[in-house]
């Protein structure tokens, strides 16, 4: 693409028309999305540690009553929940379709890891615990995110839990409704290179989804590159709706991963369902 690409660009943008999600699997993105997962200044890729050791702790003792179990992380990362999880007993599995991810955590965390993409990858049997957190499942389409419901369900054990952490559609309506924006770079997420990175962001009310844009303008030679990512958010009533029909019940949902209203608990609902 070219900048007069940019100009004559689509303003009516659908969800999910230019892409499903930005390249998590290209082995450049992979490595420098890694580096942010790897910060402990922020928790916009992984959370930080003592977050995720909170997380684990109620995890622990509230879901998983204290009992130590089979747990399957879906879009893992570099691995950084694992080790809690198997200082209290766990034995712990990671999937993830980031290259850079899944090597830093075969190498750096305890436990066993895949890369593949979670709707077509093989999940394995018998665990106790399927995780799928931090939004992940609303980055799919709908019909996508309904058949890795399924496969969780298979992979559970008899009387094992499901847990789902799901961007609100309150948070979904503030991506799609943010104005447009651009930074520049010497390097960063998008480029290695000094870029520019032009973002803007569309709603869609029916099916409460948001698509955001990016145009990456490399500064040396004009060369756009085009990423776009669309966001859906699910009340409760609908989360609920999608994991009976997968064949869970007793659904329980609760502000966050400790339990408790958090300063950020409006943008996540977390819910945990039994097979």
């Amino acid at each position: 693409m070219n900048l007069t690409d940019i100009l004559k660009r689509d303003m009516d943008l659908h969800p999910w028309a230019e892409g499903e999600r930005i390249p998590w699997d290209d082995p450049d993105f992979s490595r420098r999305i890694l580096q942010e997962h790897l910060d402990q200044d922020h928790d916009a890729a992984s959370r930080r540690l003592s977050r995720i050791r909170q997380h684990v702790t109620w995890i622990h003792k509230q879901v998983l009553r204290g009992r130590p179990t089979r747990v399957l992380d879906l879009g893992c990362g570099p691995g950084l929940y694992a080790a809690p999880f198997t200082r209290l007993g766990h034995s712990y599995t990671g999937l993830d379709f980031s290259p850079a991810c899944i090597d830093y955590a075969t190498h750096n965390a305890p436990g066993s890891y895949r890369l593949g993409d979670v709707r077509s990858a093989d999940y394995g049997s018998d665990y106790g615990l399927v995780l799928y957190i931090f939004g992940a499942l609303n980055i799919l389409p709908t019909p996508d995110a309904r058949a890795i419901l399924k496969k969780a369900w298979a992979a559970l054990a008899p009387g094992g839990c499901l847990l789902i952490e799901s961007s609100s559609p309150d948070a979904v309506d503030q991506i799609g409704n943010q104005p447009s924006m651009w930074y520049s770079a010497e390097a960063g997420l998008f480029s290695d290179r000094p870029h520019l990175c032009l973002m803007e962001n569309f709603w869609d009310e029916p099916t409460c989804t948001a698509t955001e844009r990016f145009y990456i303008v490399d500064t040396a030679t004009g060369q756009v590159t085009h990423h776009a990512a669309s966001t859906v958010g699910y009340t409760e009533e609908q989360l609920g709706e999608m994991l009976q029909q997968a064949g869970f019940h007793d659904l329980t949902f609760y502000p966050s991963l400790t339990g408790k209203e958090e300063a950020l608990s409006q943008e996540m609902v977390v819910v945990t369902a039994q097979k």
